[in-house]
């Protein structure tokens, strides 16, 4: 199982971009740390309005459009030049500008309200902001969870009913077989910007919705389309969603307590009035952002870890693993996957097994 040399080039450039934009952002973040400019910044915005709010917001809003700007040509060349010239996109730059300022604007509104609650415990609730921060955003994670696809996933791409009738069935007969409440098997077009392959079930309930890029519809056998959604079933049968929900709800708790424990060590010492104080935002970036990085081998092996269990379920329901190896080849092969990166790569940026380590497993199980 070898990667082709077109993949191993793209993967070589992804992870380079990785660690171009992490030391970026730190640079950016010292920048405005220790150039006194995120105190100027609050400064002159406390010369318009003394609500406390508006100027969190405007700070916010005002600091956001700086970091997005300076970030920009690196998301541009990551985007849309590299797709481009690894011949995986169909996207217009009219469509890909369109799809940035919307994704910008999404942003911006979530952490908006992210922010301006976790400064509203930090103000009134100094000693366990903490924890009641963590706990918002926990329920912030599964509201986005349960709106995402009836709300996000129509601002980029159209929901069309799948066609194929003979496929579907297939799909519902899995669902049945599980006893796995499903709405209906979706169609999205994918096709439209990119060539890489896609599949998702979203929704609970009786909203569950299996969703197909017509790539993915494109270039795989009904039977290793089944086996893609088995995959995903494996994850409603196993309550990941919920297991990955509460697992980031404590990461997230240890991350602010620890924060905590150093903002209020160091915020005096770059002029801060508190660990309150919205200029200081830059700040707790940072040290989020370092606490975690160092966090992230943790959270990827226990997602890496899901997704194995998910694709025994599918081993074990389908019971074809010819064709998961099969199916796993095609993804890898159309999406420049790397088949087997380093134990560095894969523990730092996998939130999946390398297809190698799925395609041994499935071996083992045949």
């Amino acid at each position: 199982m070898h990667t082709s040399p077109r993949a191993k080039k793209y993967q070589r450039i992804k992870n380079n971009l990785f660690v171009i934009n992490l030391i970026f952002s730190l640079i950016i973040l010292l920048a405005v740390i220790l150039s006194g400019f995120s105190l100027w910044l609050k400064m002159r915005i406390g010369t318009i309005t003394t609500n406390s709010i508006a100027l969190k917001g405007i700070y916010i809003s005002a600091l956001s459009a700086i970091f997005y700007i300076a970030g920009f040509p690196l998301e541009f060349y990551e985007g849309f030049i590299l797709e481009h010239r690894f011949k995986l996109s169909n996207q217009s730059l009219s469509s890909y500008v369109k799809d940035a300022i919307k994704k910008a604007a999404i942003s911006l509104v979530i952490g908006l309200i992210a922010i301006e609650v976790v400064y509203l415990f930090l103000e009134k609730f100094t000693d366990v902001w903490w924890l009641l921060a963590a706990l918002g955003w926990f329920f912030l994670t599964v509201i986005l969870v349960k709106i995402t696809p009836n709300v996000f996933i129509p601002l980029f791409y159209k929901y069309i009913p799948l066609k194929d009738e003979v496929l579907r069935e297939k799909i519902k007969d899995i669902f049945a077989k599980t006893n796995t409440p499903l709405k209906d098997v979706y169609m999205i077009d994918f096709s439209s910007k990119t060539k890489k392959l896609n599949a998702a079930v979203a929704g609970f309930g009786k909203n569950r919705r299996v969703i197909l890029t017509d790539t993915l519809l494109s270039e795989l056998s009904h039977d290793e389309i089944v086996s893609i959604v088995a995959h995903e079933l494996g994850h409603y049968k196993n309550r990941d969603t919920f297991k990955i929900l509460v697992f980031s709800a404590i990461v997230t708790l240890v991350l602010f307590f620890l924060s905590d424990s150093v903002l209020r060590k160091s915020f005096l010492w770059f002029g801060y009035a508190s660990i309150a104080d919205i200029s200081g935002f830059p700040l707790f970036a940072l040290i989020m952002g370092i606490l975690g990085l160092l966090s992230l081998p943790l959270q990827n092996g226990f997602i890496r870890r899901l997704e194995t269990m998910a694709d025994h379920y599918s081993l074990s329901l389908t019971k074809a693993p010819g064709i998961f190896i099969s199916m796993m080849e095609k993804l890898s092969a159309k999406n420049l996957a790397e088949m087997n990166p380093s134990k560095f790569v894969e523990i730092m940026l996998y939130d999946h097994p390398p297809i190698a380590k799925r395609i041994s497993m499935a071996q083992k199980f045949k």
